[in-house]
């Protein structure tokens, strides 16, 4: 076994870390501006809880664990619960226990703060892949599954290509028979601000309503936003961002009324009227809805896993 220490992150760790991270997870790069903003920046980071591996006077591994210091709109603290978002081993330096000891102490911190489960990985706002890559990342869901980890849901990502899209018969019709009842499908408009944020914070609590803020701070193109309103009421809802497709969420009233379809393919007219030509969404479990719908293809299968700490 390879002589190494495993120390909490320091200033000094920022650039080897990114390089490392790129090296190791080639599904899932990050810019150093990126990690600055999502590890840094975050509100429940904590030197104590990203982890660097070193050996041979480098870093060789990264872990990130986190559990919730701020609360969050709609789900507050979850004491709960904590989580792993991200973890990586040089691959010269792998089995060489470098990356079970990583996880072990981030179990051992995260029960120290009074955490009972953790979970790979679902965590927001700032998530790096919404669970273990079972195809490009195997040998960690096989060490996680190892070491007690289950798996508790599968999510997949998905893409579509815009080359050939055009709506559908049925898009034009269930946009009509919408309309007869009074729900008009439209792009967002300043006047409906705070009815979008109330839809978002009531019937999908968490990170959504926030994610929407930072949009229209930083002034985004209002048609990149899809709604489904009845008179002042905002009830669904879908974004674009570049080729980010989601979040995406109907009001539990109108479900199965074709709410989603028309909403996803009206977002999808204007993507492409922008000259975008791909689209891709990082996880659902709806795999069947965007393929009949909007002719999304799987590209990725994650794990979300879960251990519990208690015992």
């Amino acid at each position: 076994m390879a002589e190494f220490t495993i120390r909490s992150y320091q200033v000094k760790d920022l650039q080897p870390v990114v390089n490392l991270w790129n090296r190791s997870l080639i599904r899932d790069a990050i810019s150093v501006t990126d990690f600055q903003l999502k590890v840094l920046n975050d509100e429940n980071f904590s030197e104590e809880g990203a982890l660097i591996a070193e050996a041979d006077g480098k870093v060789v591994g990264f872990l990130l664990a986190l559990y919730r210091k701020v609360p969050i709109t709609g789900v507050g603290l979850q004491e709960d619960t904590g989580w792993i978002t991200i973890f990586f081993v040089d691959a010269d330096y792998r089995k060489k226990g470098i990356a079970t000891t990583m996880l072990k102490k981030a179990e051992e911190y995260l029960k120290s703060k009074g955490r009972k489960r953790v979970v790979v990985s679902t965590y927001v706002p700032y998530y790096f892949i919404p669970g273990v890559d079972v195809d490009v990342y195997l040998e960690a869901f096989n060490l996680l599954k190892k070491i007690g980890y289950e798996t508790i849901m599968e999510q997949f990502g998905m893409s579509v290509d815009l080359l050939d899209f055009k709506p559908s018969d049925e898009y034009y019709l269930t946009a009509e028979s919408l309309a007869a009842e009074g729900i008009e499908i439209e792009y967002f408009s300043t006047p409906y601000t705070h009815k979008l944020l109330s839809f978002l914070e009531t019937e999908f609590p968490g990170d959504w309503a926030a994610v929407i803020r930072d949009r229209l701070r930083h002034h985004c193109d209002p048609k990149d936003i899809v709604i489904a309103r009845k008179g002042e009421e905002v009830l669904g809802y879908c974004q674009v961002d570049g080729e980010h497709f989601g979040p995406f969420g109907v009001h539990s009233s109108l479900r199965g009324k074709g709410v989603g379809t028309v909403l996803i393919i009206k977002a999808m007219q204007y993507a492409k009227q922008k000259g975008i030509r791909h689209l891709w969404l990082a996880w659902t479990g709806a795999v069947d809805f965007y393929s009949r719908k909007a002719g999304f293809k799987v590209i990725r299968k994650h794990a979300i896993m879960k251990k519990s700490l208690e015992g």
